[in-house]
């Protein structure tokens, strides 16, 4: 159990929709946000998916649960404008098409944006657009990176960042975008592509390789007396419940999910009371800080969890009381 809800049962029954809708897709996002800043390391990653998303709602639902995930930013502006998500962008080839050539929609656009000019390169041919993107940081023009969105990602990357270097170009810094996730990201970083940041977009806000999480809202307890499911492949447990993590140091090991009333020595119970008669007992904390904690959890996780491929299952038991206390229901 990540949720519990205490309260008469219809009100209980009519947040159900509510709760399930905006913790699973919400905690789907920023799981796979998490694999890619994973694999990205340290670099740079930006949500790009807001076109890709299914529907408004969801674009921005999945910018804020992306950056609370890890990522850095999104381009989506209402995420910044009422989440406090930190916003990115750069320019679209439709922009690079609607002047009469590509030099002169680069100096247009870092004239309106001086400090932050990341020129997308690969409208026509993307080492030209290289080459046109150097001349114009020689001239004086401020060209903060380049972004290339198409083709040999790695292979692209590698010759441009070769032509930027010798034309004494070495902090201007090469962006990458187009189809990526966090196996992709991991590829170019296994073939040494010198890329120092990546927008992540239709793979990342629809979750493709994991587009749904079966979350599931139970009735586990009315008027004190526990209740639980028995049917086959969906069973629960019965009564209300608290989730005990066990530490070595400062790293998870396993998790007890034991009876409410229960204390376990030695490990940390999980549940605390946020909301009481329909009041939140602390205000909602900004995305920022949500993304420090996450980031700090994440950090706990055993090591054989921290990787792209496929883990062993975290750990997670059961308390002697909680099982008898099933079994005797079960009769």
């Amino acid at each position: 159990p990540i949720l519990r809800v205490r309260a008469p049962l219809p009100v209980a029954q009519i947040v159900e929709t509510l709760v399930i809708n905006r913790l699973q897709f919400s905690t789907m996002i920023a799981s796979k946000a998490a694999r890619v800043r994973f694999a990205a390391k340290d670099a740079l990653v930006v949500d790009f998916g807001m076109r890709r998303a299914h529907g408004l709602d969801a674009a921005r639902l999945a910018a804020r649960a992306a950056y609370i995930g890890g990522l850095d930013g999104t381009s989506n502006v209402e995420a910044g404008m009422r989440d406090g998500v930190p916003i990115f962008g750069t320019m679209a080839h439709s922009f690079v098409q609607s002047f009469a050539n590509e030099r002169e929609a680069f100096r247009a656009f870092a004239k309106t944006w001086p400090k932050n000019a990341v020129l997308l390169v690969d409208t026509y041919d993307t080492l030209a657009g290289v080459d046109t993107a150097i001349a114009l940081a020689k001239a004086g023009v401020p060209v903060r990176g380049i972004r290339i969105d198409s083709g040999d990602l790695a292979g692209l990357a590698r010759e441009a960042r070769r032509m930027l270097d010798a034309a004494g170009l070495e902090k201007v810094t090469i962006f990458a975008s187009g189809n990526l996730d966090e196996y992709a990201i991991d590829e170019l970083f296994g073939v040494g592509a010198p890329i120092d940041g990546f927008g992540v977009g239709t793979k990342l806000t629809t979750s493709a390789d994991a587009p749904y999480l079966d979350c599931a809202y139970k009735l586990q307890e009315v008027g004190g007396r526990p209740v639980f499911k028995k049917s086959a492949g969906k069973a629960t447990l019965p009564g209300t419940k608290q989730v005990w993590r066990f530490f070595e140091g400062e790293r998870f090991v396993r998790d007890l999910v034991s009876c409410a009333d229960e204390t376990i020595e030695g490990a940390r119970p999980l549940l605390r009371p946020v909301m009481r008669k329909g009041e939140l007992l602390d205000p909602p904390r900004p995305a920022a800080a949500i993304r420090d904690a996450v980031r700090a959890r994440l950090a706990q996780l055993p090591e054989a969890l921290r990787t792209l491929e496929q883990a062993p299952a975290y750990p997670v038991e059961i308390s002697e009381k909680l099982r008898a206390l099933a079994q005797r229901l079960a009769g």
